[in-house]
């Protein structure tokens, strides 16, 4: 007879701890799909027409040198209906098929006065002024003429010394006289891969 009891309460005592354990398990599994959430919970102000993707890069330190996304760029010769969407007071470009976005790049366009971004809106595309760099910039990709260019934060005059205050907008604000500037690896990647004549659209938002 008591070896019977001394079986049911260490039978009653295991039961309890898997129990506990069972719970802790729960409870641990529900605080990581909190994680996993939180962590790809997508951001989006009133002026980008998409939200960013959650491996973007923090717009902290010297981001503007690196990467927009922390992901591979996008092989656009596999893509179908390659297109730039860009959004001046989102201050985004998005690399698409047709409407679907590829990849999300920090930017700055014209800067507003009198009310009006500097660059112009509306559809283009992507011409052969390809140099390695112009006076300000590096990587220019023109899409009107030798005027309105993609190109790298700036630079001094004919140097490869960048201007840090400048580039710190970049992502944050439209700054530049009517080009839209990119992140340095952003700019040299689409100076390198964009083909000639693919289609830019800008628009406000």
């Amino acid at each position: 007879m008591k070896n019977k009891f001394k079986l049911l309460i260490a039978t009653l005592a295991i039961g309890s701890t898997i129990s506990i354990f069972n719970t802790n398990e729960t409870v641990n599994a529900a605080n990581n799909t909190n994680k996993v959430q939180n962590a790809t919970k997508l951001k989006k102000t009133k002026y980008q027409p998409y939200a960013d993707p959650a491996d973007m890069r923090k717009v902290s330190g010297n981001y503007w040198k690196y990467s927009s996304e922390k992901k591979a760029y996008p092989n656009l010769r596999k893509v179908k209906n390659l297109n730039l969407r860009v959004s001046i007071l989102g201050n985004r470009v998005y690399v698409r098929s047709g409407k679907k976005v590829l990849y999300t790049m920090y930017a700055s366009a014209g800067r507003i006065v009198n009310g009006k971004s500097l660059t112009p809106r509306g559809t283009y595309h992507t011409n052969s002024y390809h140099p390695y760099r112009f006076s300000e910039a590096l990587y220019p990709v023109g899409w009107i003429g030798q005027l309105y260019l993609f190109h790298s934060v700036p630079t001094h005059m004919w140097s490869n010394q960048f201007i840090v205050s400048e580039a710190k907008k970049l992502g944050k604000m439209p700054a530049s006289h009517g080009c839209v500037r990119l992140s340095i690896k952003d700019a040299k990647w689409l100076h390198d891969h964009v083909p000639y004549g693919t289609k830019v659209i800008i628009y406000n938002k």
